[in-house]
């Protein structure tokens, strides 16, 4: 057997094994963090972090998973805030509730890593 052959393939296969082994540890990470704070302060933006949103505020930011359904009227959590909304959720509460600057709320559940 050529183990020069599968080198490629095996090199591959352990990166990507490391980084889902790491992806997880940070996913958990960030919810924790994200579950247990108390939101209630305007957007200074958003992006798309590690397969989730990035909520950034004056003095915080948090990395959460938000899931698009009926609760939000299938809006998806990027394409739907802007600089100037609003997000409120209590410590350890499952919905997030965004409110956009025109009075429209949205809620937003979201994943859970434990």
């Amino acid at each position: 057997m050529n183990f020069k052959k599968y080198l490629p393939f095996i090199i591959a296969l352990i990166a990507v094994i490391i980084h889902y082994c790491y992806g997880g540890k940070e996913a958990k990470n960030n919810y924790i963090n994200f579950n247990k704070s108390n939101l209630n302060d305007k957007l200074l933006g958003t992006d798309y972090y590690a397969r989730g949103v990035k909520i950034i505020f004056k003095y915080n930011q948090y990395v959460f998973y938000p899931r698009t359904s009926d609760l939000n009227d299938n809006s998806i959590f990027n394409a739907t805030t802007e600089i100037g909304d609003s997000i409120y959720k209590k410590p350890f509460q499952k919905i997030l509730t965004l409110k956009k600057k025109n009075g429209k709320e949205y809620k937003y559940s979201f994943q859970e890593f434990k």
